[in-house]
């Protein structure tokens, strides 16, 4: 048995002259400690601010308590049993989003964890042979233009790429706009695969009349075409789009994950958001698993792990500026070469945070 002894939350904003100028960065990590000194790293994909206030919150009520306060004294050992008494010690408070977030970073942490004490990469303990070696694909939002999306999309060819993804404004503003960005990618990539990420910016009616506009483009997915809560618009779309459809980045539980199994032909889950419990129990409803992972070089890795573990896995998303900026702050972090992930075989993820490298850029508890 090895007890926790520290659940250390991190909340982290890069200043602008280090994020490239259009919008702060931020991230959230939590580092767990057992007694023995062997530490395991998680991540959640949220709000920095309110993932660090999960974890310190004092105990309001049995069904209200902060994370740190239902971790610490307890054997790390047992992920399923503390993943399960962090949901139950958070019932008032966390049935969905930001509790959950927290939750998931800490499980996360808890795998890292146990594949030191193993000595063993995660992917190796979720499964006895895992596949190693992933595909990829170059994630980005849209650039400006189509010209500028053809230049992006030529130069992640030039790195090696063979599958991109475009999307967020000004893509999805009109049908027009959208075809003219499309045949920009196909230019600078006649065989790749591509996909779009829609943002849930589209009603029914447009979503499928982009979909019939988007068939002869041969897309992997359309991601997110609608509103996350319109299960029923999801449903008729699913049947009627002749493009496949990729949803589930935002949930953050199971139950939230299965509401979405029946509307995707792929399951785009976010580890750092739900956690990889949840998502083995969902992958297995789904004919194809992709992982949304758009922050962090430990982020990335920790998808990778849980997809080289996963028979009906596809691909791990690359997210070419956020990796870029990130990339600096962590040790050892993958790296795609012609478009594929290699893990290795480095205890737990593989990839650690320079801690004294963000040090610097820690938010303050006022924040």
């Amino acid at each position: 048995m090895s007890r926790i002894e520290a659940v250390e939350p991190y909340a982290i904003r890069l200043p602008l002259h280090l994020s490239g100028g259009g919008r702060t960065e931020e991230c959230f990590l939590l580092r767990i400690v057992t007694e023995d000194g062997l530490e395991g790293w998680g991540e959640a994909h949220g709000s920095p601010y309110l993932s660090r206030a999960a974890i310190d919150a004092p105990t309001t009520h049995v069904t209200a308590q902060g994370l740190r306060a239902l971790l610490v004294g307890q054997d790390a050992s047992d992920i399923a049993a503390l993943r399960h008494r962090m949901e139950k010690g958070t019932q008032w408070i966390g049935r969905d989003g930001a509790v959950m977030q927290a939750i998931a970073a800490a499980e996360l942490a808890l795998w890292d964890l146990a594949g030191h004490r193993a000595r063993l990469p995660v992917a190796r303990l979720l499964h006895d042979a895992p596949r190693m070696r992933l595909p990829c694909y170059a994630s980005d939002k849209v650039a400006a233009t189509p010209a500028l999306t053809e230049r992006r999309i030529a130069a992640e060819r030039a790195a090696g790429f063979v599958a991109h993804k475009i999307g967020w404004p000004p893509f999805g503003q009109s049908e027009e706009g959208d075809v003219a960005f499309l045949e920009a990618a196909r230019r600078a990539a006649p065989d790749a695969t591509l996909m779009v990420d829609a943002a849930q910016a589209f009603d029914e009616a447009t979503a499928l009349a982009r979909a019939r506009a988007f068939e002869r483009f041969g897309l992997a997915w359309i991601e997110e075409p609608l509103d996350r809560d319109d299960l029923e618009g999801q449903a008729r779309l699913k049947q009627a789009s002749p493009v496949p459809i990729a949803s589930g980045e935002g949930e953050c539980g199971l139950p939230g994950l299965m509401r979405v199994v029946p509307l995707v032909d792929v399951l785009q889950a976010d580890i750092t958001r739900c956690g990889i419990l949840a998502a083995q129990a969902a992958s297995r409803h789904v004919p194809q698993v992709c992982s949304h992972s758009f922050t962090t070089p430990l982020n990335v890795a920790m998808h990778a792990h849980w997809l080289a573990a996963t028979p009906n896995s596809w691909f791990v998303e690359w997210p070419i500026a956020k990796i870029a900026i990130w990339q600096p702050f962590f040790r050892d972090g993958p790296c795609p070469v012609e478009g594929v992930i290699s893990l290795g075989e480095q205890p737990g993820w593989g990839v650690r945070p320079d801690l004294p490298a963000l040090t610097g850029f820690l938010i303050p508890a006022a924040g």
